[in-house]
């Protein structure tokens, strides 16, 4: 088989009513023959900083965990702060999730943390969703418009309503990365229609489980059971993971 990788991954301390922790973690890898993932914490507090620190602590020498820092920008220089430590301590990439924060992804409030990936050479995972959620793909592409060196994965490609959205915004910014956490498992056949259309390849596509609460086997093989050819089964599945976190 070839390398797989999940770009959204979770650890909470506990999952249905079990101990999960790091040890779920592994074992959800193992469980979906995942190679490696990167990982955010389990829960989208209004100050993630501890949480983040706990986490980065507990995955340190990991090598099948790629860490992520989730931040939120309403909280200005604090959450910059926050990011620059979390990536000195091995993250990888900053998670926005504006629908839990309370704010719109193309406010000016984003910016000075995108501008910081930048300096810090990290991609972006940003949820996706309605406009009310403040998460709306178009949001996103004009974030991507204003920040075109930062790579950014779009999680959910805005599944289930705003799918035209996701595309339309992948298409008008290269930077942007169609990330398919809980739609591989829910509906893959979306995903293939989309490759299939001709307007966004396998390259631009990443596979994420959104583990645990996402299964996590479901959603690889559900991009390998809807019939992709071998090269753009390998490229959504682990080989574009590799390329946008250089392993």
């Amino acid at each position: 088989m070839s390398f797989v990788g999940d770009f959204e991954a979770y650890m909470p301390h506990t999952f249905n009513e079990q101990p999960y922790g790091k040890a779920g973690v592994l074992a959800t890898l193992d469980e979906a023959g995942i190679d490696a993932c990167v990982l955010f914490v389990g829960g989208v507090p209004d100050d993630p900083r501890p949480l983040n620190a706990e986490m980065l602590e507990i995955v340190a020498g990991e090598e099948r965990i790629l860490p992520g820092c989730l931040v939120n920008p309403t909280m200005g220089q604090l959450a910059l702060d926050d990011l620059r430590r979390s990536v000195d301590k091995g993250a990888r990439t900053v998670k926005l999730m504006a629908a839990r924060h309370k704010y719109r992804l193309d406010s000016a409030c984003v910016d000075p943390v995108l501008a910081l990936a930048k300096e810090l050479g990290i991609t972006a995972t940003i949820h996706s969703g309605s406009e009310l959620s403040g998460c709306a793909p178009v949001y996103i592409s004009a974030l991507a418009q204003r920040h075109p060196d930062v790579t950014i994965i779009m999680d959910h490609m805005g599944y289930r309503e705003w799918v035209g959205q996701a595309v339309d915004a992948a298409i008008a910014n290269p930077n942007i990365y169609l990330g398919t956490t809980l739609i591989a498992a829910a509906e893959p056949m979306m995903i293939k229609e989309i490759v299939n259309s001709g307007q966004i390849g396998a390259e631009r596509i990443v596979f994420g489980s959104n583990s645990p609460a996402g299964v996590a086997p479901h959603g690889v093989n559900g991009i390998r059971r809807v019939g992709f050819a071998a090269e753009a089964e390998a490229q959504i599945l682990g080989e574009n993971f590799k390329r946008i976190y250089r392993l």
